[in-house]
């Protein structure tokens, strides 16, 4: 639980900490019922196939608007928690819209997207209620954004006429509207296409792996396997917030709730509150770039480059891995440098008590990895991965519940067929993997209660409290999808990414050396994601880097043949802003992820944050790696080159933490420490030569720190 100082900083730097919760009971149970349906009806629907892209779209889009009208007060402020007309008549407006869109989605469809006066101005009204909800729950960040394209566009339009009239005007006022809002090339676009599909079910798992304890599955084991070790809370810190980030995808909410648990426990031994603030932020943050469950937009980005999402999984591990060894090698190296000691053993879980007890929540993660790898879509195996969580850890009372809609789900058509007295269909090809799915949770959880094993059980409450949660958590993420739908409905309608790339290509032209016009346009599409980033969820951030950045990149010949193929190519460039929109949140001076940490451990903002991008140094470098060597990212690639990359890019990173932090086995002198960063480059560039002599340079390194250590452990015995 947290504390009252640690709920107003969730509230300071998270805007989706701002909710209202102190409804009338009425109010409350319509919200949670409201909430419950929409969560209820994408279960439906990823089992029994989704409606019309602009009916399922509307449903999932103005449902979470009503809800975000009524959970998210018009003005951020502390005592704001009842509910004003204003909002009951906002809330009203958005399931009218959505009542309107699903009734009109057919004619629409049918006549080409062209709309009539009416549509017109429900088209307007839809546009300044997504344009309000957009700032009270994301800020003003993506609303002045999504304004500034609106009015670009007419610009755009209009500018192409020599003489106005009022009928010109309305006839590029709607042809507008209807692009953002009535087709799927706005608001109704893949953004929240992917978001009424795939994020809301990972969402709703995240949430059932919460009800069963998987968060403090990964707080104990944690605590065993790293608590006793040198400087052991950091690394707890690090090992269960990115594994807990990478389930509830917010990185702020994480660092204010790990770290209650885990700054307290950092500054106790001895770590500074700048410090032990930066590292849970870091950790934090990498989370939503840790396989399998990523951030939001990685879902969003294997919808646009038609990939599997298996694809983006397993280009996600390597640097990942990177990421989080680099923490963990600082961590280590400031505790070794300070003589900080980890937590008694006594004062420990062990590895055994902790598997014992909750080891079999890895059982629905094992699900979905399976079901994922053997080709399955992405809400399927989040569906039936669902089932297993709350097989595997539901209460006697739950479980006949759950085997019965297991059932009936496996053998639907043949017991429709017996109760209609038709002919019975053969059963599903798939019917024995699903009653494995079923069966093995099912054998565990009765084994467990036979021996009376200790552990969270999931009870009808609880599965109804995580359908609660998941809808409302999925709130921030849809109106981020829809707003951003504004800029790329815009962008497309007047081919302005398209003119902003070809504009910046023509100035990097200016530059005779390949190489340089790639890092200068690399480090300027860093800047770019980092600074949208500052003010931007993570979803639009991307979508609009990708737009702009990708083509760009594209349009670079050194780039081109460092790919291979225009596919890698586009991948890669996708990859690279994904993952410097992540960072944004611990990049001064806007680092909210880190303002936070700073919050709770009572440091300063700036300086937490600093220290926080010191600690993801091998996140920064890291994008660039894969530019040179996408076989980092396991694309066309063997396993020699993933084994080389993987070994030299972890020796890379051990000298890019000896650099930071000035320590192996004794102090590092400045000289060694500039030689270490060099030799770190040098192992991230891709090429024999670069990596021998960067290997060289952790053997010179290693060895001349090893014979100071052993001169000063001389010098100490012989006094």
């Amino acid at each position: 639980m947290m504390n009252k100082q640690n709920s107003e900083t969730a509230e300071k730097y998270d805007r989706e900490s701002t909710t209202r919760t102190d409804f009338v009971k009425p109010m409350a149970i319509a919200i949670s019922v409201l909430a419950i349906s929409l969560s209820l009806f994408h279960l439906y629907t990823s089992y029994a196939g989704s409606l019309v892209d602009v009916k399922q779209r509307s449903i999932h889009l103005y449902t979470l608007m009503t809800l975000g009208f009524l959970l998210y007060p018009f003005v951020r402020k502390r005592g704001s928690r009842k509910v004003p007309v204003y909002d009951y008549i906002t809330a009203g407006l958005s399931v009218f819209a959505g009542l309107y869109m699903f009734m009109t989605a057919e004619r629409i469809i049918q006549s080409g997207g062209q709309i009539n006066d009416m549509d017109f101005y429900v088209g307007i009204f839809i546009l300044l209620l997504l344009f309000d909800i957009t700032r009270r729950v994301t800020g003003w960040g993506l609303t002045l954004l999504g304004l500034g394209f609106l009015v670009y566009g007419f610009y755009v339009k209009l500018s192409v006429y020599p003489d106005l009239n009022g009928v010109i005007v309305t006839s590029v006022a709607k042809q507008i509207i209807a692009q953002l809002i009535f087709i799927t090339e706005g608001v109704l676009g893949t953004a929240i296409g992917v978001s009424a599909s795939y994020i809301i079910l990972f969402i709703l798992f995240g949430a059932f792996l919460a009800r069963s304890g998987m968060g403090q599955l990964f707080n104990d084991l944690a605590l065993a396997v790293a608590g006793h070790t040198k400087g052991g809370p950091a690394k707890v810190a690090v090992i269960a917030s990115g594994f807990l980030g990478s389930i509830n995808g917010s990185a702020i909410a994480n660092v204010v709730t790990t770290g209650t648990f885990t700054i307290p426990l950092m500054k106790k031994i001895g770590y500074k509150k700048n410090f032990a603030g930066a590292v849970e932020s870091a950790a934090s943050v990498g989370g939503q770039i840790l396989p399998p469950i990523m951030g939001a937009a990685a879902f969003i980005m294997a919808e646009n480059l038609n990939v599997p999402y298996t694809k983006i999984i397993l280009a996600g591990i390597i640097p990942a891995l990177l990421f989080y060894v680099g923490i963990l090698l600082q961590v280590h190296f400031r505790a070794a440098k300070r003589g900080l000691q980890g937590l008694p053993k006594s004062e420990l879980p062990s590895v055994k008590e902790v598997i014992a007890e909750r080891g079999h929540l890895i059982i629905p993660m094992l699900t979905l990895l399976y079901l994922l790898f053997s080709g399955k879509t992405p809400f399927y195996a989040a569906f039936w991965s669902i089932i297993a969580t709350v097989v595997i850890a539901g209460t006697s009372k739950m479980i006949p519940i759950i085997l019965g809609i297991s059932m009936f789900l496996i053998f639907q058509p043949q017991l429709s067929a017996v109760l209609s007295g038709s002919a019975v269909p053969n059963v599903r090809s798939d019917w024995w993997e699903l009653l494995l799915i079923v069966a093995v949770p099912l054998a565990i959880n009765l084994w467990r209660k036979r021996l009376r094993i200790k552990g969270d059980e999931v009870g009808v409450v609880d599965c109804l409290k995580a359908l609660e949660e998941g809808a409302k958590t999925t709130v921030p993420v849809a109106i981020a999808c829809g707003a951003v739908g504004i800029v790329v409905g815009i962008a497309s309608l007047t081919g302005v990414a398209l003119e902003i790339a070809n504009s910046i290509v023509s100035i990097g032209s200016a530059v005779n050396s390949p190489l340089i016009q790639l890092i200068i346009t690399l480090v300027l599409t860093m800047i770019t994601s980092i600074i949208l980033g500052m003010g931007l969820p993570s979803i639009p951030t991307y979508i609009i880097t990708s737009t702009m950045a990708a083509p760009i990149l594209l349009q670079l010949p050194l780039y081109r043949e460092l790919a291979g193929s225009t596919e890698t190519a586009t991948f890669v460039a996708h990859m690279f802003v994904f993952y410097f929109g992540i960072f944004a949140n611990i990049t001064p001076p806007v680092a909210l992820a880190a303002f936070a940490g700073a919050g709770v451990a009572g440091g300063d903002p700036n300086k937490t944050g600093f220290q926080a991008m010191k600690l993801a140094i091998a996140g920064f470098i890291v994008p660039f790696m894969f530019v040179f060597s996408h076989e980092m990212l396991m694309v066309d690639a063997t396993m020699m080159n993933i084994v080389t990359i993987t070994v030299t890019s972890l020796i890379g990173v051990f000298l890019l933490s000896i650099m930071t932090e000035g320590y192996l086995k004794t102090k590092v002198s400045t000289g060694f420490r500039f030689l270490a960063g060099a030799g770190a480059l040098l192992l991230i560039y891709p090429g024999l030569w670069t990596d021998f002599i960067g290997l060289a340079v952790f053997v010179v390194i290693l060895l001349f720190n090893l014979r100071q250590t052993n001169a000063v452990t001389e010098q100490r015995s012989a006094l």
